[in-house]
């Protein structure tokens, strides 16, 4: 109806077929309403059963037959309806009929364009979001991976712990209840704030040094986030337990781990080192967590992230810049 409406408008300011403009929009209501029902018959019986199985020149024929049957009926129409008694005079000369014709066929040919970009834009919507659900599916499940990834490399140690009656057992358990509260809950609620995601970190750490007592050397500087900034959960993690899990090595006589973190304008920034045993083969040292690290950074952060790996004789670095969004 809005169509329609803008469309008798529109013709009513060019064609002047009454006294007035309001006079011309009110005589061109009947003629576009003919030009409706030749356009709906074309969109809706026409177009899907000849053009769109590509039955190309019987949907020719039939468009040319729609029109030239619909034009002598509007001719009579225009005739009553023209306010002007030269151009009454007109309206049976083949020059006239020629352009009432082209009439029809110009809003035929609007009328599908119109169709056909509405068509495209729901299509490419529906792609997006698909597209989107695809990136959620996807992402849920590396985050999946994740938490079990997690938990199975910390219940390991709590048990190596327990072999050993170690006094630090309880504390190792109360660190870990907080951690996985944090991992089980917050981090599944989506982005959580920086600052959050830091103390994750500090209590990661912190469990880490219990654990592994003065075999391993930490040291720790995470500057505090200069802006309150939204990050993807436990992609930090995922370097700072790898660090740990090979600087850790019993074939390293004195194992180190450095991590750094640094404020950035408009994100954050982790730098981490780690001793490595020299009879680590390269290809093993990443393992699976780096694998996922680099696919939820590429589905998250494409285009805003910097990750950078160096592999030495005797030490592991690794780098990861975000570019962050506000809370």
């Amino acid at each position: 109806m809005l169509f329609w409406l803008l469309y008798a408008s529109l013709t009513a300011s060019v064609i002047r077929i009454g006294n007035s403009w309001f006079d011309s929009f009110q005589r061109q209501l009947p003629i576009l309403t003919t030009h409706a029902l030749v356009v709906y018959v074309n969109l809706y019986v026409l177009l899907p059963k000849l053009l769109l199985v590509r039955n190309y020149f019987t949907y020719i024929l039939s468009v040319l037959l729609l029109i030239a049957g619909a034009t002598f009926p509007l001719a009579i129409l225009t005739h009553r309806l023209v306010a002007q008694e030269v151009i009454q005079d007109e309206v049976w000369s083949s020059f006239f009929l020629f352009l009432i014709a082209v009439g029809l066929f110009f809003s035929l040919i609007l009328s599908m364009t119109l169709k056909f970009l509405k068509e495209w834009y729901e299509d490419q919507q529906s792609k997006r979001e698909l597209k989107q659900v695809q990136l959620q599916t996807e992402l849920m499940y590396l985050k999946s991976q994740i938490n079990p990834h997690f938990l199975f490399n910390s219940l390991n140690n709590l048990y190596a712990l327990t072999l050993m009656k170690s006094d630090l057992a309880p504390q190792i358990v109360l660190r870990l209840s907080d951690i996985l509260r944090y991992v089980l809950y917050e981090s599944s609620a989506g982005k959580v704030d920086i600052q959050k995601e830091i103390q994750h970190l500090h209590d990661f750490i912190q469990l880490e040094k219990l654990r592994l007592g003065d075999r391993v050397v930490v040291q720790l500087d995470l500057e505090e986030p200069h802006d309150d900034f939204k990050i993807e959960p436990l992609l930090y993690l995922t370097l700072v337990e790898n660090a740990f899990k090979h600087g850790a090595q019993s074939e390293v006589s004195e194992g180190w781990v450095k991590i750094k973190g640094t404020s950035t304008k408009d994100g954050y920034a982790l730098f981490v080192e780690n001793s490595i045993s020299k009879i680590i083969e390269p290809k093993t040292a990443g393992g699976i967590g780096l694998s996922n690290l680099r696919k939820r950074l590429d589905l998250i952060y494409l285009g805003k992230y910097q990750l950078n790996i160096t592999q030495d004789t005797d030490k592991y670095s690794v780098s990861l810049v975000l570019t962050l969004s506000h809370a």
